[in-house]
């Protein structure tokens, strides 16, 4: 973060992809916001920050798992997209950009991870809609809370904070319709119905208030 309290974002680099399975989790984002009764109160306030490195296991892990479970609709068992799945959170984490197929190939991206006390409780990644659209669309392309800590609200939080310190005119978000809790939580955060919405992924998108004169 800076000085503010901001989260600073960096200028974009261009990635010349080489390798890799490549593929959009976005269609299909976690279903972060189901309380269990059962789990205590996390310990400590949340802290954002940009991930490093250190941080690449523990959001392809978190990603791997719950797309076995359904949430992502990616097949992580195959040798191919785990491949890919590895390039694209180690380049964004590490380099900035996104590297996807086709025309948002390069976007510029940052992953974040909140922790509670010393453990980490969730991710977040946000990418351009297009290369050089920071400032105008950004997509919330994959978020994860550990099952740990769901039900404290973090996923609102990591939510709130990453789009008012991003700074874009509109962030938009693709799921599934039966992610009842994941557009509840987003509507929660100023999210509303888009356009863009299809038969099979409903998009919300929460735009920045035009400024006042």
């Amino acid at each position: 973060m800076t000085a503010d309290g901001k989260l600073a974002f960096g200028q974009r680099e261009r990635l010349s992809l080489q390798e890799a399975h490549l593929f959009s989790l976005g269609d299909a984002l976690l279903d972060l916001s189901l309380a269990d009764s059962t789990t205590a109160a996390p310990q400590g306030a949340p802290r954002i920050h940009l991930a490093s490195a250190a941080d690449v296991p523990f959001i392809v892990e978190a990603i791997v798992a719950e797309s076995r479970a359904g949430h992502f609709g990616c097949d992580c068992d195959r040798p191919d997209v785990l491949s890919g799945l590895w390039h694209q959170v180690q380049t964004v984490v590490t380099q900035g950009v996104m590297p996807m197929p086709g025309e948002r190939d390069g976007a510029a991206g940052r992953a974040f991870v909140v922790q509670v006390g010393q453990a980490n409780a969730g991710f977040a990644i946000l990418v351009e809609h297009r290369p050089g659209s920071w400032n105008r669309r950004l997509e919330l392309f994959a978020l994860g809370v550990r099952p740990a800590f769901r039900g404290h609200a973090l996923g609102r939080h990591l939510v709130t904070e990453l789009v008012r310190d991003a700074q874009s005119a509109s962030v938009y978000a693709r799921c599934a319709y039966v992610s009842v809790a994941m557009v509840g939580l987003l509507k929660s955060c100023g999210f509303e119905l888009g356009a863009e919405s299809t038969p099979a992924t409903m998009t919300l998108e929460r735009r920045r208030a035009a400024a006042t004169a």
